[in-house]
């Protein structure tokens, strides 16, 4: 993996301390990136700041909902005057739903997209004027293989990653007056990462037993290689990236059945 592309650039990661977003900062310091660190949790981003720190890498623990547009202001404001720039935004906080339609309440749908796709429009808009002046400028988005395929169970979590799919592909299409500017959507499949664990669900969902599915069924890339994927396609500046057999599955099930895509699906998961 060659991250040189990183190196003294100044990145932002939301959703770092933990899981994807952990893995990839701990990269990025060794990468000789200016880090960013960005979580609700502040004891577990600023052990992430440490740990990089204690390699003696740079990293900037900063406290925040992502969700949050006058808080990501202020850490805009914070990283500019700390680090004199931003080079890459990463927006990798979000959080998993279990639940359907019938089951999930009109707040269920609002705090889904708010904790997915609403974190990922704050803190693009609060860092975007700052990126732009990069020479070597990326924002990526994270989104799903849920943002690729909708299937029934996850109606919430899947309408906020499809919706971060249709920001992200809006903002490529407005930046391209800014060619110095990559836009990346990523597409991770299953992980095996805590947030089966962390996920909300609607009313009368076991979300043990659904924890439990997921991570029987479902993740099966390790975190530390979804980041490595992700860094690479971003530092490359691909306007996709898949992570894992299952996310390729969908995209390519989608892009080739259409509208007919969950019948194939389910005949090749059945094989």
């Amino acid at each position: 993996m060659d991250l040189g592309f990183y190196a003294g650039q100044v990145v932002v990661v939301t959703g770092a301390g933990a899981g994807i977003g952990r893995e990839m900062a701990v990269r990025l310091g060794r990468a000789g990136a200016k880090a960013v660190l960005v979580d609700v949790d502040e004891g577990r981003v600023g052990e992430v700041a440490g740990e990089i720190r204690d390699a003696s890498g740079r990293a900037l623990a900063m406290v925040a909902d992502a969700a949050d547009p006058d808080r990501m202001n202020e850490v805009a404001g914070e990283t500019v005057r700390e680090f004199g720039g931003v080079d890459v935004l990463i927006n990798n906080a979000g959080r998993l739903f279990y639940g359907g339609v019938a089951e999930s309440d009109m707040a269920d749908f609002e705090t889904a997209m708010r904790a997915n796709f609403g974190a990922a429009v704050a803190s693009t808009r609060a860092f975007l004027p700052h990126i732009v002046k990069s020479e070597r400028g990326r924002i990526a988005n994270l989104s799903s293989a849920y943002g690729l395929i909708g299937l029934a169970g996850a109606a919430p979590y899947t309408a906020a990653k499809f919706a971060v799919r249709g920001f992200t592909e809006s903002l490529r299409s407005e930046l391209r007056t800014h060619p110095n500017v990559a836009v990346s959507c990523v597409y991770p499949g299953g992980v095996k990462t805590g947030i089966a664990w962390s996920a909300l669900a609607a009313a009368g969902i076991d979300a043990r037993r659904a924890a439990e599915r997921f991570d029987r069924q479902v993740a099966r890339t390790q975190p530390g290689r979804a980041a490595e994927i992700i860094l690479n396609g971003i530092a490359r500046g691909h306007s996709r990236v898949l992570i894992g057999a299952d996310a390729i599955l969908a995209d390519a099930v989608a892009r080739v059945a259409g509208g007919q895509y969950e019948r194939l699906l389910r005949l090749v998961i059945r094989g």
